[in-house]
């Protein structure tokens, strides 16, 4: 999925983020001693590399049982494609969506939008 909002657009430096969902379950966190922790809201936590500050993978608490990770932060191809734009309300102005993705705004970024480009 491509996240708009504000928090990753800043976290990328890019008009948006692309996440890959993973369970927990299914990932296995080796050389975890250089990570650092940092609350990005009550219930978001984003993981950093102390090394080289690439930004590992996010926790949410209203998700327990799930890891986000930047598709950019993967090594290798993989046959995922992005599902979904969320937060397209507060996209950045410059950034046009050109794709037939289905969207989501409003204040929760979770709400269905038309498949318009509304900037």
């Amino acid at each position: 999925m491509h996240c708009h909002c504000g928090q990753c657009r800043r976290l990328s430096g890019a008009a948006f983020t692309t996440w890959v969902s993973f369970p927990k379950t299914a990932v296995v966190l080796t050389g975890q001693e250089p990570l650092s922790v940092f609350k990005v809201t009550e219930n978001v936590t984003r993981h950093f590399c102390r090394v080289c500050g690439s930004h590992v993978f996010t926790t949410d608490a209203r998700l327990p049982r799930t890891l986000g990770v930047p598709a950019g932060a993967l090594d290798g191809d993989f046959p995922l494609a992005p599902t979904a734009h969320y937060f397209v309300d507060h996209k950045a102005i410059w950034h046009h969506l050109c794709d037939e993705l289905p969207r989501f705004g409003g204040n929760s970024g979770t709400q269905p939008t038309p498949a318009r480009d509304s900037r």
